[in-house]
């Protein structure tokens, strides 16, 4: 998870439409609202929503105009027509979000964010009477530390297991040295109360958003469980990996996704299963061109949208419909500002990580209140809801999921598309290597089963298979934490068991931006 910098724009975007809007605009913006019944909504295409805003948008405008006597300036009646605007654009999604609230049944009871389940030998099954040609793995790193930081928290991080070595290497032989030349070791000093920064992050040894040794098992454990399926049960790949070609590797740019691979490939293919001196390219694209996630400095876009979705006064509604435990909360953890008063992340990221190695809950620094277990649960359920949101049900979810990942979808598009085509080369075997917000739109898009459509936990794996029929026909399945993916009531575009897989390409498309450019700088 990363906390976007939207927030702050968004604290001056909500700001600007509370002064902008007028009772009387406020009012006709209501009236509009009982115009769309909730089962329209429901099954409403982009086209039709888009229509259903801007009709409600001319009639508020219209009451907007008949009213406009009274308004003493020219500035005053852009500021109407801005308000007007902005209430009529917001009828649709109020209505939606609504509607979801109401239907809220996301089964969360067995939700284990600290761990996703891993696919297993035992209950994994060929797709009859075909034969496995490629697989794309897509995972999201293991257990980390906090990436949101609360200062001043009586808490230690420890990552004194896992260290960065440089090694020397014997350019005449091409041996490593026996020995490290360099270890690299995460410093925070006690804070001596005059000077330094110290008492702004926790104790310990690790970094910010770093891999912990609990997520290092987790992707070795991950890995095993793909060894023991693909080369073991299928022997689909060798079971000693003497050409690298066979795989394909790329991870985001953060050290956690790195490793999370490395730990991963040294668990499908142990020290014993790998020929000597043999070297897996692991590919990054530069942060300035990554596609695995959002990213608003080459798309500014996708920061509009998002900000668009959650300043909606009906998710406002509801996420101030719970200031009390936020205040309660914020008050714990002695923060303030956009990244705390304006989405849920943040508390979700400093329960749930410290949930996940067992640091208890926090209390505030003089120990006169602390966290439950009911508010942690709720930030759970909030959370959960919000993902299944953003991603699959608000109306502009699939605008915001081109922006958000579309580029990614379309690498992986274009990949099983060269299997039909049969120019994959020596590549069996895909891995990428991302977070929570690679696996999540993606999920979305798919339209995943609510049970499905929670956040993606710790070393959660989303894997796409091809399978080559007999009669040369090919299918993919869809498999999700060691399951395949169910699809969401009202969406069955297809049996994600065996998907023909020029349906499921197609389908694809819907989410690929035909245009990145144009699309990540238009007006929305």
């Amino acid at each position: 998870m990363k906390l976007s910098y939207a927030v702050v724009v968004l604290a001056a975007h909500l700001a600007a439409v509370a002064i902008a809007q007028d009772a009387s605009s406020s009012s006709t913006a209501e009236s509009s609202i009982e115009t769309i019944t909730e089962a329209s909504v429901e099954s409403t295409t982009d086209s039709s929503v888009e229509s259903t805003a801007e009709s409600s948008t001319e009639s508020v405008a219209e009451s907007s105009d008949v009213e406009s006597s009274s308004v003493d300036s020219a500035a005053d009646v852009a500021s109407a027509v801005e308000a007007a605007a902005t209430a009529a654009a917001s009828t649709v999604v109020r209505t939606t979000y609504n509607t979801a609230i109401a239907n809220y049944n996301f089964d969360d009871s067995t939700f284990n964010y600290c761990n996703a389940s891993y696919p297993s030998a035992s209950t994994y099954t060929s797709v009859s009477g075909a034969t496995l040609e490629f697989v794309q793995v897509i995972v999201r790193h293991g257990d980390r530390t906090p990436v949101v930081v609360a200062p001043g928290q009586n808490v230690s991080w420890n990552c004194d297991g896992y260290n960065e070595d440089i090694y020397l290497k014997d350019l005449a032989s091409d041996a490593l040295s026996s020995s490290a030349l360099v270890s690299q070791k995460i410093e925070i000093p006690a804070w001596n109360g005059k000077y330094g920064f110290s008492n702004q992050l926790w104790q310990g040894t690790c970094n910010v958003g770093q891999l912990t040794d609990t997520g290092k098992k987790q992707h070795q454990t991950l890995g095993s469980q793909l060894r023991s399926i693909y080369v073991d049960k299928l022997d689909f790949l060798p079971d000693w990996l003497d050409d690298p070609s066979q795989l394909y590797v790329r991870t985001t740019h953060y050290w956690r996704t790195k490793n999370s691979a490395e730990q991963l490939l040294g668990g499908l293919y142990p020290f014993r299963g790998v020929t000597n001196d043999m070297t897996i390219p692991m590919h990054t694209y530069p942060v300035e061109i990554e596609t695995m996630d959002a990213n608003s400095d080459a798309c500014p876009a996708v920061d509009t949208v998002w900000y668009d979705i959650i300043s909606a006064s009906s998710y406002q509604t509801f996420f101030t419909g719970q200031s009390a435990l936020m205040s309660k909360l914020a008050g714990i953890l002695n923060v303030s500002g956009p990244t705390w008063t304006m989405v849920w992340d943040g508390y979700a990221d400093t329960l749930f990580t410290r949930m996940c190695q067992n640091k208890g809950l926090p209390c505030s620094s003089d120990g006169s209140v602390c966290a439950t277990s009911a508010d942690r649960d709720q930030v759970k359920r909030n959370a959960n809801f919000d993902w299944a949101y953003k991603y699959r049900d608000h109306p502009m979810a699939k605008t915001y999921t081109r922006l958000h990942i579309g580029s990614f979808i379309g690498t992986l598009r274009d990949q099983l598309q060269n299997v039909v085509a049969g120019n994959t080369g020596a590549v069996k075997f895909a891995l990428y290597s991302g977070h929570d917000t690679t696996i999540g739109p993606i999920l979305g898009s798919l339209k995943a089963s609510n049970r499905q459509m929670l956040w993606p936990p710790y070393a959660s794996n989303l894997i796409f298979e091809v399978w080559k029929k007999t009669n040369g026909s090919r299918y993919v399945r869809v498999l999700y934490n060691g399951e395949v993916l169910q699809l969401q009531d009202g969406f069955k575009w297809c049996d994600l068991s065996a998907c023909p897989i020029d349906t499921f390409t197609t389908y694809l498309a819907n989410f690929i931006p035909s245009d990145i450019t144009s699309e990540c700088n238009a007006s929305y």
